[in-house]
């Protein structure tokens, strides 16, 4: 009798030990929520330009620090102490619609004007330095924060791990983002203009069939100027708004599209987790690796997929 009940005893403890180490995997990761979300749009900011029209800009990083600052200014002088979940949609529409303004002037004045890749990356990066400099000058260098959303949206119990519903809020707002800029590129006529004309295709032979590249070029800007400061305005209630945040958001969007591959979208939110569910679990048990972490994985990729987990080589 007592030899039968040992591996029932057996199976019990081993049931009571897979608990807490599933309950552990969960909060890793439901803690990297917030960067997931954050990289997708992040990213897929850079990107999206890269993709759609070849180029190699830097400005969004600029973009998504302005993002950062004007959603906690707005919503500290707009809201106060207090929080509307409609209020703060609406601040982050506004800070969206502010951002591709940004993206389009910069482009217009003088990213149209930058005819190779060498002139671009040293443009663009000059133009983020002044992009840091005028928020040095209006906000100084010392953190802001409006922490309203995160505190006074509550917490969920999830598998007993208590998560905050921002974290799932921002999540999901990131999906439909990247659902729509999906359903947009390959379920309408103008994402096939917009396909037609990427890497993947051939701008030459677009132009032909009567596909206006001006048009395309300008719509792809406002598209990267509404992601880059959504990243900066979703992410701002969490991490706040500090100087220097576009140094590392500038890494991490090009190592992102390193490891998930040019123009896929699948391949920005994969490696959106691969890269958040790293940094939470270096953080907690090798914290001297959780910078280094993105550029481990991405050497990796380089050595076994070169053009990404999701990339492909294009033609053009």
């Amino acid at each position: 009798m007592a030899q039968a009940m040992i591996p029932l005893m057996a199976r019990r403890v081993a049931h009571f030990e897979r608990q807490p180490m599933l309950s552990t995997l969960f909060s890793y990761v439901f803690n990297s929520l917030p960067m997931v979300s954050y990289i997708i749009m992040l990213s897929f900011s850079l990107n999206f330009i890269l993709y759609i029209s070849g180029r190699v800009s830097l400005t969004f990083a600029g973009i998504y620090l302005v993002g950062a600052y004007l959603t906690v200014s707005l919503s500290t002088f707009l809201l106060g102490n207090s929080f509307s979940f409609l209020a703060f949609l609406g601040i982050l529409l506004l800070v969206s619609l502010l951002g591709a303004a940004i993206a389009l002037v910069v482009y217009g004045v003088f990213e149209r004007y930058l005819k190779t890749d060498v002139h671009r990356m040293i443009a663009t990066s000059s133009l983020l330095m002044a992009f840091s400099g005028a928020i040095k000058l209006k906000w100084g260098t010392t953190p802001i924060t409006y922490s309203a959303p995160f505190l006074e949206m509550g917490t969920t119990e999830v598998l007993g791990n208590f998560v905050s519903n921002y974290y799932f809020f921002m999540f999901g707002f990131a999906l439909v983002v990247m659902l729509v800029l999906a359903l947009f590129l390959h379920r309408t006529s103008w994402g096939l203009r917009f396909r037609a004309s990427s890497l993947d295709g051939d701008r030459t032979m677009a132009q032909v069939c009567g596909v206006n590249q001006n048009v395309v070029t300008i719509i792809t800007f406002a598209i990267t100027g509404i992601l880059a400061s959504l990243a900066g305005g979703l992410y701002a209630p969490i991490a706040g708004a500090s100087y220097g945040i576009e140094g590392n958001a500038l890494l991490l969007a090009a190592l992102t599209i390193i490891i998930g591959g040019v123009g896929s979208i699948g391949g920005a939110v994969l490696t959106a987790f691969i890269i958040g569910i790293a940094r939470v679990v270096t953080a907690v048990q090798m914290p001297v690796l959780e910078l280094a972490i993105p550029f481990i994985i991405a050497s990796a990729t380089l050595m076994v997929r070169p053009f990404g987990l999701w990339g492909k080589e294009f033609k053009h």
